[in-house]
């Protein structure tokens, strides 16, 4: 099919990208007309899409919020969070400025992904999607049959970003700004899944977190439910913490053998207590016992023998073909994703930035 060639004189201005621009800057539509100097009014029409635009009115938006004024002519499609944000009590109680102002982030994220994907091989997607009726709503069979499909060898997983970059998954080290979120993943047309990880937290967390995240790619793409909060952490038990294989191991259990456990299956000692008490080893009586001792050490908001945190690859490889092999300047790549060049070299050209910020 031919495509039609579009000259520049035919883009119009996207009200759409205004709002994410505003918003990735964290601004409120009353800040941004405060800035330029009219009144609130003017700009939501603007953003409506009710009024003519002039080519200095885009100037002005463009040295306000620092994005090029090709920006502002992006024809992207914005997405929504995803079926996992619908029932996440800790979105719900972060203000709605911070999450306007995050999903616009990773919209912008996402659109620069897309335009470098355009140039660059990927391996193919083998992140299964099952539909949880086939499984007779069985969480942890459909976690044993994602081991079983990426032929994950028994005991602890070695380093699961790796298996998530090598069955297709991009990683996104990102800093939400909050505590309150520790990862979001999208499944969206034309894309691989994206797993944005929250990089202040520690390797433990991380980990448990992707997988989390990795459940409901699998399991929740076409049947979102209020439980799914609960069953991503079910299959994140069982994909990271086999029943069959842990069992042995989680006998009397004690704060020394805690963080022992810890350091050998790559997940918090909170964790490892958790699953000994839902699978039955231990009594309710020894889950409160230990978990009273853990609070009063201090291990309930920071736990002894940190996990080194697991650094992905995937995302810095994809970067490094337009830097090394492509041979693109930063000025090209700003060109390119509709970026400042200055804020294109702090994201994409400072050299290790994500190996960086993770350790």
């Amino acid at each position: 099919m031919l495509k039609k060639v579009t000259n520049e004189q035919d883009k119009k201005f996207n009200p759409e990208m205004l709002v994410i621009g505003r918003e990735s800057r964290a601004l409120t539509q009353k800040d941004l007309a405060n800035r330029l100097g009219v009144n609130q009014g003017w700009l939501s029409r603007i953003e409506s899409n009710l009024r003519p635009i002039s080519d200095e009115i885009v100037e002005q938006f463009s040295n306000i919020l620092g994005y090029p004024v090709e920006f502002f002519y992006q024809t992207d499609m914005i997405y929504g969070f995803g079926p996992s944000e619908l029932f996440n009590r800790k979105r719900q109680d972060i203000p709605v400025k911070k999450l306007q102002t995050i999903h616009a982030q990773l919209n912008l994220r996402r659109m620069q992904l897309t335009r470098l994907l355009r140039d660059v091989d990927i391996c193919e997607v083998n992140i299964p999607i099952f539909d949880l009726m086939d499984f007779d709503n069985n969480i942890e069979n459909i976690a044993k049959t994602v081991r079983a499909l990426w032929h994950i060898p028994p005991g602890p997983i070695a380093n699961l970003s790796r298996i998530i970059e090598d069955n297709g998954g991009i990683i996104i080290p990102f800093d939400f700004g909050t505590p309150r979120i520790d990862a979001i993943s999208l499944a969206l047309p034309k894309l691989p899944p994206l797993f944005f990880i929250n990089i202040n937290y520690p390797g433990d967390r991380m980990r448990f977190t992707l997988s989390h995240e990795l459940a409901h790619i699998i399991m929740h793409q076409k049947d979102p439910n209020p439980n799914m909060e609960k069953e991503a952490d079910r299959f994140s038990a069982e994909f990271l913490m086999p029943a069959k294989e842990i069992r042995p191991y989680l006998r009397n259990l004690s704060i020394q053998r805690l963080a022992e456990l810890k350091i050998h299956w790559k997940v918090s000692m909170a964790a490892l207590l958790k699953r000994a008490a839902d699978l039955g080893e231990i009594t309710e009586r020894q889950y409160r016992f230990l978990w009273m001792k853990m609070s009063k050490l201090g291990y309930k908001t920071k736990e002894p023998l940190e996990i080194p945190k697991e650094v992905p690859t995937l995302f810095q490889e994809i970067i490094d073909v337009y830097r090394n092999e492509l041979g693109y300047t930063a000025k090209e790549l700003s060109k390119k994703l509709n970026l400042m060049e200055q804020e294109t070299r702090q994201i994409y050209f400072n050299n290790n930035k994500l190996l960086k910020i993770i350790k």
